[in-house]
């Protein structure tokens, strides 16, 4: 069942939403099979740690998301975090300084590093079971960027912090209550071939 934290976030957000059942499921794969919804239409939402925090004073950690048909290319997320910080940062110093300043500090940080934490991290760090992490960042209260090719669906089921349970909702709507930074990182799944085995025999 989803956690009585991440109910009374969905609720307070006046979002319009559905609460999905179904198996047990520990992959966006298995989530999409489940439901037999098709692969892009379904978020796979992965922690990802960076070497710095994004936002100064916070956490080293963002929630990334692409479709389930996807894989995340960590290099292109690295450029799109450090262009976002780029932008965020110019159009702070377009805005008035505090009282008694003279300039706004950068509070964002290029990253130099993306990685995917190790599961201990989850438990340690975000107290999260190991594929329970819902793609709601603010319930950890940790950026979200998700991928532009992601957004060109107009519904799609993202994780909550359950294995039986998903919330299906507007891609846009979701992308609006996150407060999401979009960008393009996801990679096409290499498909594994297998050689086709002669149907000749060769006596002994």
């Amino acid at each position: 069942m989803l956690s009585k934290k991440l109910l009374k976030y969905l609720g307070a957000s006046k979002v319009k939403h559905e609460i999905v059942g179904h198996k047990t499921v520990y992959t966006a794969y298995d989530a999409a099979q489940t439901m037999k919804i098709k692969l892009n239409e379904i978020a796979k939402s992965l922690l990802v740690k960076f070497n710095k925090p994004f936002i100064n004073g916070e956490k080293p950690y963002a929630i990334a998301i692409v479709g389930a048909d996807k894989n995340i290319d960590l290099k292109k997320l690295k450029k799109v975090v450090s262009d976002a910080a780029v932008q965020l940062n110019k159009e702070l110093r377009f805005k008035k300084p505090e009282k008694g300043k003279k300039f706004m500090l950068d509070i964002y940080n290029k990253v130099a590093k993306v990685i995917i934490p190790k599961e201990k991290e989850l438990k340690s760090k975000l107290k999260v079971k190991p594929g329970a992490i819902a793609a709601f960042g603010a319930m950890y209260k940790l950026p979200v960027f998700i991928d532009k090719d992601f957004l060109k669906n107009k519904t799609a089921v993202f994780a909550g912090d359950s294995f039986i349970q998903s919330v299906k909702m507007l891609a846009n709507d979701f992308h609006q209550l996150e407060n999401a930074f979009v960008g393009k990182f996801s990679a096409a799944k290499k498909i594994k071939r297998t050689k086709k085995k002669s149907a000749l025999l060769k006596n002994k």
